[in-house]
């Protein structure tokens, strides 16, 4: 029985996995007809229809846990539901697909470094070094491998949005622990949806009102819109939990490497890229380098909480 729960999350986790890859193909496709706050606007509002009925079954009233907390909760949300997805997908309005994947393993780091600044944890040399090491990999990437881009100054744009993405990300799993806030589905999740969608809602009402033909998307949009919504919104979320419950955060973790690895597959498979020698140097070296800061700590750090 429990080599088979065994099984079962290493099965939820790797597909977990394949919806974060797949994250990065419709994003890319959606964000031709969606503006990218319209697309986070409707990925958070999707989430939480889904998470809706986990309320109704508890009937319970989860706006209670926002009185006490009211700004945390608020700025959880506007950190982790609106800039975190707002930033990939704007990331997303570029084809360099592989370049995008290989800056998402940076989230661990970036979770790391923040750990260090807002919970005093201590990093260790060796972690320092992997920091580095991940960093020159990161700066191959955000200059295109070319060190007359590099003199210019001429970065990456999408790889440096995809960047500031993950530290929100990074940022938002640090203050869930700074704070000891564990957000449950049925309670604080649902409230920090509603708030993205508060918050969200007066910018894609006016958006749409100066455009000509407002939600007029072809269908291939829409099904990109719902895979979004259902995938990363309330799925992948499921998933990533069953899986680090059974087999322990650490472990779950090490599964977001296989993301630059399955978005570079569905880039050269479904959208004909071509991969770089760049792509591959500074893909080894972020990864490496994130190997090294996360694995060699003395105690947990904020990275062994799942990513939201």
């Amino acid at each position: 029985m429990k080599m088979n729960k065994t099984a079962l999350a290493y099965g939820a986790l790797l597909l977990a996995m394949l919806i974060s890859a797949g994250n990065f193909l419709f994003g890319n496709l959606a964000v031709n007809e969606v503006h990218p706050v319209v697309l986070t606007f409707w990925r958070c509002l999707i989430a939480a229809i889904f998470v809706l009925p986990l309320v109704l079954r508890r009937r319970s009233n989860p706006f209670q846990h926002f009185k006490g907390s009211w700004l945390r909760i608020s700025v959880l949300s506007c950190i982790g539901v609106v800039a975190t997805p707002w930033f990939v997908y704007s990331a997303l309005q570029s084809n360099d697909l592989i370049d995008l994947g290989a800056g998402y393993t940076s989230v661990p780091l970036l979770t790391i470094l923040f750990s260090a600044l807002l919970l005093n944890e201590r990093l260790r040399s060796v972690q320092y070094l992997g920091v580095a090491i991940a960093l020159s990999g990161a700066m191959i990437f955000a200059f295109r491998g070319d060190l007359e881009n590099l003199t210019n100054f001429d970065p990456h744009l999408a790889f440096l949005l995809m960047i500031a993405s993950n530290a929100c990300r990074g940022l938002y799993l640090v203050l869930l622990k700074k704070w000891h806030m564990h957000p449950k589905p049925e309670e604080g999740l649902f409230v920090i949806f509603a708030i993205g969608i508060i918050v969200l809602l007066p910018v894609v009402v006016f958006h749409e009102a100066g455009t000509p033909e407002p939600l007029d998307y072809s269908w291939q949009v829409w099904g990109s819109i719902l895979f979004i919504g259902i995938g990363m919104g309330a799925i992948y979320l499921h998933l990533l939990n069953f899986g680090t419950n059974e087999v322990g955060a650490s472990t779950a973790s090490l599964f977001s490497y296989l993301v630059p690895i399955l978005v570079a597959v569905e880039s050269v498979a479904f959208k004909g890229i071509d991969l770089q020698i760049y792509q591959v140097v500074g893909g080894m070296l972020i990864i490496g380098g994130v190997l090294i800061a996360t694995r060699m700590h003395l105690r947990p750090t904020a990275t062994d909480h799942p990513p939201h």
